[in-house]
Formats: structure tokens, C-alpha cells, sequence
């Protein structure tokens, strides 16, 4: 039995007709056409999560491995504004959610109607595109609804966004019938490639050559060995130094993949700024380059992304070219001739970060029991195959200190870089990939994110690492809250809350470090095991803003 609305019908025919499979529910009522719809055919994977923000960085989570779109459906009214932070962060973060929100009539909008608000174009500003359905069955509307929905997938696809397509019912909500009774016709989107001619390729090598410091810099990017290789081929022929982060997922021996790390040492000295700075993929986490290439602007910037809008992320931009980085580095790199190039700028940077590096070690011996010891311990143990995901404010902050390892793939909601969402989205990676999940995150993070836990089957290759530091630590490093009287309450936000009750709520097992001793005995053990884990590693007596300020210390000496 399948429901009886032929606009369901047309759904569930075109998701399937394009490979969509990947549904996440709420449960509500206004939306029980679209439940009834897909569970009509074994074809759809389904998810309940009752928390609708929860459920909507879960589904980002999947859309993120499988990089392919994954449907959330919600009920009418105040439900789908549940969804906007998820929203939100997909768009900034391009990643392809298909939202389908439930809705009354449009006539009993403004009327009084329970769970009923006004939801056409509710999320119009971070969402790719938004649909509203025709309600009428005449077969002029029907095949509109097709349209729209062919057009609303190609669009999530082809994007690489969020859409929002809303679904008005009438009552009967739960009416079905024994099997489809309307054909429905799939329409494929044939894309050209974008490609450079000769005279533009020409034009941008003969501003290469312009310059003798040169670098690339890389934000978040979605692992790809041929990118990568491609980058190391650039960089041993040529005299260019490459800037990575972990999210870049971009490894080289002679990368720069510690930036704040080295930034300390070099900040500001004329020699290590760069002329020419060309940049790929996405958000960038260091503020401390973003600080300094603001205010040095460099002759030229150049940025390389397949999307219709550049960010000037440096206020220095010159050079868009709206293309895939693999697609603009095969046909660029074969224009710079086999000369033999001495490399000294790429050397300059090359040698601060080995200094550097140096020094990191070092201070491991004396780090006492703090924030950073515990990344310190935690990174002695990512040795394997791990999907890593990292919650905003300290978490990412710290994992940017230490080297990315080529066996890693590195994740984390960097889009508009909020505070929720990152247990749901590292769950919902975990529900889509055989490698075990590590997320990393604040204690904060992970108790405002409590809900992403409430749903059946955890995936038992997730591993939850919560640096509990009681309270928002960020506050306490960056400049600014430390100087006014309202930093315990209204900034860093102190509690007294552990998360073994949480634990013991959604039955994981639950772990307790205090100190480096227990993190060396609990974390390999936790690793091991073939069970979802939570570890809570304590840090809140620590001086964990004086630990850091006296590495930076030491990394600069």
C-alpha cells in the first residue's frame, strides 16, 4: 500500500528514478502522506530522529560521506524552523540536503490552525532553491509537481546545496491505495565540463611567472588522492609554498600543515609574505592568516572553486576561477615548463615549521594535565584508518596545532562554524561509513547536541572524545571576554554537569579520564573496541588559557 496522494506518488517514483535512498524523519502528523510514501517500497533508507535539528545535521552527516543528496522530512509549523541551523551550515559548507517540510493548506495559513506558520520560502536565506508544491490533482498540476521536483534534485545535485521543497496536504492525511496510479517522467541534466582555452591559461602562466613568492592555500576539501598528487607534482617542480589545514584533507612532506603553529614564529616578518596567494576549496580556520593577509594584501589572489561566488576571504581577491581545483591544476600544471627552479620562499616557510615542530615536542614533556595534553594524548593514538570529526570553538582550534596524518580524513561543520550539530552530523557519518567515527569536541558542544543520541541503533563504530573543560574554554583565549566582568556567566557559561547520566540515558558505555595516565590506559582500549564509546576527558581545574599561552611561548622561541 502506498498513500494516496499522487504528489507523493511523483516523490517517491523521481528520488528513487535518480538514486536518492537516504530519508530522515520526524514524526509529526501533517507529514504522515510522505511517511506512508516512503515506506511503500524497501527501495528508501530510513531514519526516525524525533529532535528536528538533530535530524537535520544527521542527514548532513551521510550527505557528507556519501556526497550525494539525503532527504529530511518534518511536519508542519514550528518543526521546520528546527531545521534551519542544519540548513545553514549545508549551504556554507555546500553540502546537498533535500528538505521536505509538511504544511496546511494555504488558505488556513493566518487562521489559527494548530502547528501551521507561514513556510513558504522559510529558509530563504541559506537555502539554494525553494519549491512550493501545487495542491490541485488535475493532471496540468501533476505534471508540474514532476517538473519541480526534477528541477529540485538536479538543483541539491548539481549545487551541491540545500533545497526546500513544501508539501501542502488536505485531509485525509492517511488514505492509501493498493499501488501507484500515476506514470512519472525522470528528466536527466547533462552538464558540459569547464574547461580553460589556451589564451586564458597562457594569461594566468604569464602572471605566475610575475612572482617569486608564491603559495596555495587550502580550506576544507573532500578527500582526493588525484588533487593531492597533483599538488605535491606542483610543488617539488616548482618554488611554492602550500598552506593545509586538517579539513584541506591535503598531505604533502613538505606542506605546511600546522599553520597557526608556524604563523607564531613568522608572523609579520616581511620575507614570509607571499606575493602571489591562489586558494582552493572552502571555509579557512586559521584567523591568525586571515589577520595577517588582511593586512598585508597580497599583488594577487586568485581562487579556485566550481561555484557561482567567490569569498573574498582576504579582502584581496583579483582571479575567480569557478572550476573544480583537480580540473584547473590538470590543465595548468602541464603549462609550466621542466625548468630547473631554486626554491627559497617555499625553503623559508619549509624551515620555521620544522622549528616549530620541534619545539611542539618538546613542550609535550612539560604540558601538565590540560586541554592540550589531552590532544596530545588523543593524537598519539589516531594512528589507523579514523574519520575524524571536530566540534567548533577549542576542539578544532587545538587539532589544528598538530600535523594531519595522510591515514585521517578530517570533517567538521566549519560552514557557518555554530555550536550544535556536531554529535548528530559525526553519528550520521558513522551510520554511512565502515570506518570507525571519531568525534572530538567541548563539552558545550556535545551537551547542547545531547538529542542527536535519542535514536535507535547507534552506530557502533562511533567513538565520542569530550574535552570537558566545565564551561565554554574559547572564552577564555580569545581576546575580549577575559576583560570584562561578565566572562563566567555570560561568556564561558561554568557548569558542574558530567555526562555519565547522559551516558547512561542512551546506554554507551562511558569512560573517565582525569589524567595522562588514565588517557594512555582508556583511549587504546576505547579504540579497540567494537562498541560505541563515550570518554570524558576532565580538564576544568587546569590553567588551560596559561598552558597555551606558554606553548605559544615556547613555539616561538
Amino acid at each position: 500500500m502506498t498513500s494516496a496522494s499522487y504528489r507523493v506518488q511523483i516523490l517517491t517514483q523521481l528520488l528513487e528514478d535518480h538514486g536518492i535512498s537516504h530519508i530522515v524523519f520526524s514524526p509529526g502528523s501533517r507529514n504522515a502522506p510522505l511517511v506512508i510514501g516512503f515506506n511503500s517500497t524497501d527501495y528508501f533508507q530510513k531514519k526516525v530522529i524525533v529532535d528536528e535539528r538533530s535530524a537535520g545535521f544527521y542527514a548532513l552527516g551521510i550527505a557528507q560521506q556519501t556526497q550525494h543528496p539525503v532527504v529530511v522530512c518534518s511536519t508542519s509549523g514550528s518543526a521546520t524552523l528546527n531545521y534551519a541551523p542544519a540548513i545553514a551550515e549545508a549551504y556554507y559548507q555546500k553540502i546537498p540536503l533535500i528538505v521536505l517540510t509538511a504544511d496546511r493548506p494555504p488558505e488556513w495559513i493566518d487562521h489559527g490552525e494548530g502547528q501551521s506558520i507561514r513556510q513558504q520560502n522559510i529558509y530563504a536565506n541559506y537555502i539554494e532553491k525553494s519549491y512550493q508544491l501545487p495542491m490541485l490533482d488535475h493532471p496540468d498540476a501533476l505534471w508540474q509537481t514532476g517538473v519541480i521536483i526534477n528541477e529540485a534534485i538536479q538543483t541539491a545535485r548539481i549545487k551541491s546545496k540545500p533545497v526546500h521543497i513544501n508539501f501542502p496536504f488536505r485531509e485525509p492525511l492517511y488514505k492509501t491505495v493498493p499501488q501507484p496510479t500515476k506514470s512519472v517522467r525522470k528528466i536527466d541534466y547533462v552538464l558540459p565540463n569547464k574547461t580553460l582555452d589556451q589564451t586564458q591559461l597562457e594569461d594566468l602562466l604569464i602572471n605566475w611567472k610575475k612572482f617569486n613568492k608564491k603559495m596555495i592555500i587550502c580550506g576544507s576539501l573532500f578527500p582526493n588522492n588525484s588533487l593531492n598528487d597533483l599538488l605535491n607534482s606542483l610543488e617539488n617542480a616548482q618554488d611554492v609554498c602550500v598552506l593545509t589545514e586538517s579539513t584541506s584533507n591535503i598531505y604533502g612532506d613538505n606542506f605546511i600543515s600546522c599553520i597557526d603553529r608556524t604563523l607564531e614564529r613568522i608572523y609579520g616578518k616581511p620575507e614570509f609574505l607571499p606575493e602571489l596567494v591562489i586558494t582552493i576549496g572552502n571555509s579557512i580556520i586559521s584567523k591568525k592568516l586571515k589577520t595577517l593577509l588582511r593586512e598585508y594584501n597580497p599583488l594577487q589572489h586568485w581562487h579556485i572553486e566550481n561555484t557561482n561566488r567567490a569569498q573574498d576571504v582576504f579582502s584581496s581577491l583579483t582571479t575567480f576561477i569557478p572550476a573544480e581545483p583537480i580540473e584547473f591544476f590538470t590543465s595548468f600544471t602541464p603549462q609550466l615548463h621542466n625548468e630547473i627552479i631554486e626554491k627559497k620562499f617555499s625553503l623559508l616557510w619549509l624551515n620555521e615549521s620544522k622549528k616549530a615542530l620541534k619545539n611542539h615536542i618538546e613542550f609535550y614533556n612539560q604540558c601538565p594535565w590540560s586541554d592540550l595534553k589531552a590532544h596530545y594524548t588523543i593524537q598519539e593514538y589516531l594512528i589507523d584508518n579514523y574519520i575524524i570529526q571536530m566540534g567548533n570553538s577549542t576542539s578544532v582550534r587545538y587539532i589544528q596545532l598538530f600535523d594531519t596524518k595522510r591515514n585521517l580524513r578530517y570533517f567538521g561543520n566549519r560552514g557557518v562554524s555554530g555550536i550544535e550539530g556536531s554529535t548528530s552530523t559525526a553519528i550520521g557519518s558513522a551510520s554511512v561509513s565502515e570506518l570507525k567515527n571519531i568525534l572530538i569536541t567541548g563539552d558545550l558542544s556535545f551537551i547542547y547536541d545531547r538529542n542527536g543520541l535519542w535514536l535507535s541503533n547507534i552506530p557502533q563504530n562511533l567513538k565520542l572524545f569530550v574535552i570537558n573543560n566545565q564551561g565554554g574554554g574559547i572564552f577564555k583565549i580569545i581576546p575580549g571576554p577575559n576583560k570584562t566582568p561578565y566572562l563566567n556567566e555570560y561568556f564561558e557559561t561554568k557548569h558542574e554537569l558530567s555526562l555519565k547520566n547522559i551516558a547512561a540515558t542512551h546506554h554507551l558505555n562511558y569512560n573517565c579520564v582525569e589524567n595522562e595516565k588514565q588517557a594512555n590506559k582508556i583511549i587504546p582500549e576505547v579504540l579497540n573496541s567494537n562498541k560505541t564509546e563515550i570518554v570524558e576527558f576532565f580538564t576544568g581545574e587546569a590553567e588551560n588559557e596559561t598552558i597555551l599561552y606558554d606553548y605559544f611561548k615556547t613555539i616561538k622561541n
